[in-house]
């Protein structure tokens, strides 16, 4: 308390007295924020219940601010005819002060105003709270001090002029209205809480004394008054502050377990860096069953044994995520991410319904979308995946009909219906238009968290509407943009059921008291906490005015009353501090040099068993090594030469694939990707033999009729891949990809002139396949008949290929082996296959055939060392027969080995080593 004004001090006991006397109407409490208030009026109401009372009178118990509010607004609302200014809400005022930046001379020159206004805004509250004006002058200012100064006599002129009162000079309104008029001026007001009040507070309490009020200090009622020698107090090392979270969560379980009705406060001063950490820790110790956390009805759902203090910005919150997002869409667009959330998200309409069909959709949007989708995107691309699915009645299980009519809606709206520039209050009504057009929150019941955050983001809209006080019209990227920034700026904590353990940071603990108390992370690093000058305002002004945590001197002193307090403020009090830091190179850190003198002791071991654990222990585990699956109930396989391909490569990648059906999650990538970049070639070389059919064709036809076949055959193929991926071609785009695309083919055709005579047999020609027991769909990509009758086929590659890869028991490439077993046995004798790299600067053929001169460049295999151990073609081909049969068979069988061909190589771009988990095997090779 400020040694200026003097107040009596009142025991907890007497006070309790006082709120249960007859009296008590005239009496308000006042607090330094909401927790304590909450903290105060629950402690009340406990003790009215413990006394069997049926009813009681509520207390008036309120935090300062809320009580200075209140008198302005009695004020307000007064019969007597005194012009009061308009309060500006804190939103207001943060934005003011932004655009009082950005018009400066000075401001105009920052990158990120909206951070500078926040301290700037800051610098002006603690000019009021302490009443630092006049003081100013007096001290040096340097460019942001003097920045501040011109800033702040700006802003003070706008609210003259405007007759605005900004809520840090609120307290000085009210001092001077109290003489003009007459407001509910309480005969009792008691301060709980207050470290210290600043001189503003204290001006009001002395005119509040002034005027009759009678003023008191509550003592808070503080259990332990003993020394730090006492047994119940010490100090407790852990190795690092994941164990000294555990040990905090264990401690705290045990003292719960021995006396549910006691209360237990964990403070951690770097809270906000660790929040999530506490949570998950907290969480696995008290609720070791991690079904707990999985979403079910409310009425099944158990309460958490502790309650973190610290609040999240609003945007942290799914449902306000979600509305967002939706904002965010119609403005500008989404990464492709963050629109598959909100297309799966349940707080629009149907996500209940469809549900799997949306998650389908959205694995098939990967497919078409780029890595950033705008509404209009969207939407077009929900149309096309709705044709086809349409056509395809294998597909029905990705219509989502809700979805496709809500995202239609909201697209015809932002076409019509917003404005480009309007008022704040305007687009604060059509971004609840575009919500409800969308089905927001959703056709389920809301529990009661997101109860709260869809009233709280209700109120924030409606904060958002008042700007217009402060500000002209403004664009609508821009109100989204301010939007975005007073939700980010929204800290929010649901309401919860009163919790035992309550986890707080260092400020949300003052004032309060425990049966028992850990202080965690009292570390020199973080304890006593590092002072914060504000870079505005002169640091020996700061310090000077003794501003707590302003200064190094005052941080200490502020750090030492509230460690002194904690000691005073349970029955058992364990500080504790972690020996190493975190991560990767662990050094030692020594504790708090304000505890080392609390004696140190080893905290006692609790081990509280894991979910997993409780699982393993619940179950007799039995090792049995099965390697092959019962196809009784599998589906038929279908496929092509991919099944052959992946059972080589690795029998559980097959298996996976193409009995389970797990798919590969596709990744939005920009323009087209090496896949379909090779469909893009694939398909020109197809239209262009179409139209050449033969080697003496390509020979005879005069240049410019070649070239207009090839901007032909390109731009239709691009028109038809197009279809496929319509938000990707723009005009610049396929002008581009038009002319890579002739380019590639005039150089791959200068290839195909050095070639002996040939015709064209087929081309994307689709086959019936049976290898052994296996019926397989194939589609090979061209045939050549050449001049002695035979055929030699070809499959474009867009990279080169040895011809290893066609080679051995598991072949990596084993397609143009398997073209030849099918096409021997029911025609002409077949003469080589081949490779055909249509790659820039690598152009060529990469084959096996049975005599030299077939292909440019290229010996017969008899010339190769590669296939030294096959004397005859018949030879060779017979091998290749039998390799893929028994690859077949073996398919067929159910063998599901997990058995890389060359690990871990064959492993490094397979999306299926969380299935398989490969790499665990190989820690542990007692289990193959």
């Amino acid at each position: 308390m400020k040694k200026s004004l003097l107040l009596k001090q009142l025991s907890f006991q007497e006070f309790f007295r006082h709120l249960n006397s007859e009296n008590a109407a005239a009496v308000s409490v006042v607090t330094p924020n909401r927790r304590l208030a909450q903290v105060l009026k629950d402690c009340f109401s406990r003790e009215q219940s413990n006394r069997q009372n049926a009813a009681w009178r509520t207390p008036d118990i309120l935090p300062i601010n809320a009580f200075t509010e209140r008198i302005y607004q009695e004020a307000v609302y007064s019969i007597h005819s005194v012009e009061i200014p308009l309060l500006l809400t804190v939103t207001q005022a943060h934005a003011l002060w932004q655009t009082i930046i950005q018009t400066s001379e000075t401001g105009s020159k920052l990158l990120n105003t909206m951070q500078t206004a926040q301290s700037a805004y800051e610098a002006w509250q603690i000019v009021h709270a302490w009443r630092l004006t006049s003081d100013m002058h007096a001290y040096y200012l340097n460019d942001d001090c003097s920045a501040f100064q011109e800033w702040m006599e700006q802003y003070q002129s706008v609210l003259r002029e405007n007759q605005y009162i900004d809520p840090a000079c609120l307290v000085d309104l009210i001092v001077e209205l109290c003489t003009q008029i007459e407001f509910n001026r309480p005969d009792n007001l008691y301060c709980y809480g207050f470290e210290l009040l600043t001189p503003q507070q204290c001006f009001l309490l002395s005119k509040l004394q002034a005027l009759g009020s009678k003023i008191h200090c509550v003592i808070p009622p503080y259990l332990n008054h003993q020394e730090t020698g006492n047994a119940n107090i010490a100090r407790v090392s852990c190795r690092n502050t994941q164990e000294e979270i555990y040990q905090a969560a264990t401690w705290a379980r045990s003292r719960l377990e021995a006396d549910c009705s006691v209360s237990i406060g964990v403070v951690v001063p770097a809270l906000t860096n660790c929040r999530s950490t506490v949570q998950r820790i907290f969480q696995e110790v008290m609720q070791p069953d991690v079904r707990d956390a999985l979403p079910q009805a409310q009425s099944q759902q158990k309460d958490r044994p502790f309650n973190i203090s610290l609040g999240l910005p609003l945007t942290a919150y799914p449902v306000v995520d979600l509305a967002l997002s939706v904002l965010a869409l119609v403005q500008r667009g989404l990464t492709f991410d963050r629109a598959s959330n909100l297309l799966r998200s349940p707080y629009i309409k149907g996500g209940d319904n469809e549900m799997h069909q949306r998650a389908m959709l959205c694995m098939q949007m990967r497919q078409k979308a780029e890595p950033f989708v705008t509404l209009e995107q969207l939407v077009s691309l929900l149309n096309v995946i709705s044709q086809q699915s349409e056509q395809n009645t294998g597909n029905c299980q990705i219509q989502n009909p809700v979805l496709l009519e809500i995202f239609t809606a909201l697209l015809s709206f932002s076409q019509t219906d917003i404005p480009h520039r309007s008022h704040h209050a305007t687009y604060a009504r059509l971004f609840l238009q575009m919500l409800q057009i969308v089905g927001f929150p959703g056709e389920r019941a809301l529990n009661s968290t997101e109860y709260q955050t869809a009233i709280k983001w209700q109120e924030v809209v409606a904060d958002f509407a008042t700007l217009d006080c402060v500000q002209e019209s403004t664009s609508c990227a821009a109100a989204v943009e301010k939007l975005n920034a007073v939700v980010a700026n929204t800290l929010f904590q649901p309401q919860t059921p009163h919790t035992p353990i309550q986890i707080l940071g260092v400020m949300e603990a003052a004032g309060m008291v425990f049966d028992h108390l850990w202080v965690l992370g009292l570390s020199e690093e973080h304890w006593p906490m590092p002072s914060r000058p504000n870079p505005f305002l002169p640091y020996e002004l700061q310090k000077k005015a003794g501003i707590p945590m302003k200064s190094t001197d005052e941080a200490l002193n502020y750090s030492r009353q509230l460690q002194k307090n904690w000691l005073r403020g349970a029955k058992e009090v364990v500080l504790s501090h972690p020996v190493f830091s975190d991560g990767a190179d662990a050094q030692a850190i020594a504790p708090s040099s304000l505890i080392r003198g609390i004696p140190e002791r080893t905290a006692a071991e609790q081990h509280y068993k894991l979910h997993r654990d409780l699982i393993v222990d619940a179950a007799r585990v039995e090792r049995i090594i099965d390697h092959h699956v019962n196809l009784s109930k599998v589906p038929k396989v279908t496929g092509g030469t991919a099944v052959i391909k992946d059972y080589a490569a690795c029998p559980f990648r097959a298996w996976a694939k193409h009995r389970l059906r797990v798919m590969d999650k596709d990744r939005p990538h920009v323009g087209f990707n090496a896949r379909e970049r090779g469909l893009l070639v694939h398909r020109v070389l197809h239209l262009l033999w179409q139209e050449l059919k033969s080697k003496e064709t390509l020979d005879t036809v005069l240049q410019t009729d070649l070239e207009k076949i090839l901007c032909s055959v390109a731009s239709r193929a691009i028109e038809e891949i197009g279809q496929w991926r319509p938000c990707v071609l723009s005009k610049r785009y396929r002008a581009l990809e038009h002319q890579r695309l002739i380019h590639l083919m005039r150089e791959w055709l200068d290839i195909e002139k050095k070639r002996d005579s040939f015709s064209i047999a087929a081309t994307e020609k689709k086959y019936q396949l049976q290898l052994g027991d296996l019926a397989l769909q194939v589609r090979v990509d061209r045939v050549d008949r050449l001049a002695n009758g035979q055929f030699l086929i070809i499959d474009y590659k867009t990279r080169s290929y040895s011809i290893s890869s066609m080679l051995g028991e598991r072949l990596d490439e084993p397609q143009l082996p398997l073209y030849l077993v099918m096409t021997e046995s029911d025609g002409p004798a077949v003469a080589g296959i081949a490779f055909a790299a249509i790659n820039p600067g690598q152009m060529g053929f990469s084959a096996i055939v049975n005599e030299t001169g077939l292909l440019p460049g290229v010996k017969a295999f008899s010339e190769l060392a590669a296939c030294a151990q096959f004397s005859t073609w018949h030879e060779l081909t017979t091998k290749w027969k039998q390799d893929l049969t028994d690859l077949a068979n073996g398919f067929i069988s159910g063998d599901a080995r997990v058995l890389p061909k060359r690990f871990p190589l064959t492993c490094q771009y397979c999306d299926l080593q969380a299935l398989c988990r490969i790499h665990e095997r190989f820690k542990n090779p007692d289990e193959e």
